[in-house]
């Protein structure tokens, strides 16, 4: 199975209980996480914002919060999804924010002064990606990508195999989530995304490359520049 139909296949009908279980699951670092995303973002002054497998717009709509001059564009695979987004969108009456249904790899038009990624990383093939991303982002443009990582440390990876006893359990009680509940560690456990990003991003020229892990080394963030050539 490839890894669109993967994604296809463990998402779906998940889109309603989304936003409460990537809380739950996370055990509320979502929010830290995504704080910190807009935080490296205010690097830059961006007009024009690319979300990559923005979901149900968690993170889209905070940088539409956080950039209100800016345009932000968001994109995912799911249909269902978006539907859940564009439903936020008019209940917040947001004007500066729009969903688009297309696969990441094949975004290579348009021009973006930051990109941005949550949970997208290890589902993808990087130096695809990282290829479009080189010819759509600005020069000096920001690049920041975050998700989920295996803890290197031995007490880290103690303590998140335990997590995963209870986190399975969980999510197998739902059935839109038995999907997940079945292929999510074991996906994570073979990613090898961190270090994949950064290869291709210092095969397309990418400046600043910064790697932070994230507290108890379950996530990590990835950002960048592009040059200015």
């Amino acid at each position: 199975m490839n890894q669109q139909s993967l994604v296809r296949q463990i998402f779906a009908s998940t889109g309603r209980s989304y936003d409460r279980m990537v809380k739950v699951t996370t055990l509320w670092q979502d929010n830290m996480w995504k704080k910190r995303i807009l935080t490296i973002a205010e690097q830059t002054t961006p007009q024009t914002i690319l979300d990559l497998a923005c979901g149900t717009g968690i993170l889209t709509f905070a940088l539409a919060e956080r950039f209100p001059e800016s345009t932000v564009v968001g994109i995912d695979l799911q249909q269902e999804y978006l539907q859940y987004a564009r439903a936020k969108q008019r209940k917040k009456d947001v004007k500066n924010v729009k969903f688009l249904q297309k696969n990441a790899e094949d975004v290579s038009e348009g021009h973006y002064d930051l990109i941005t990624a949550s949970y997208l990383p290890k589902y993808i093939t990087i130096d695809v990606v990282i290829s479009n991303c080189s010819r759509i982002l600005t020069p000096q443009g920001l690049l920041i990508f975050h998700d989920f990582i295996y803890p290197e440390k031995a007490a880290f990876r103690f303590f998140y195999n335990v997590y995963w006893v209870f986190l399975k359990a969980l999510l197998g009680m739902s059935d839109p989530w038995k999907g997940m509940s079945r292929e999510l560690k074991h996906i994570i456990v073979e990613t090898t995304w961190v270090n994949d990003m950064k290869d291709a991003l210092e095969l397309y020229g990418f400046t600043n490359i910064q790697v932070e892990p994230q507290p108890l080394e379950v996530a990590a963030i990835v950002y960048a520049v592009k040059c200015n050539s």
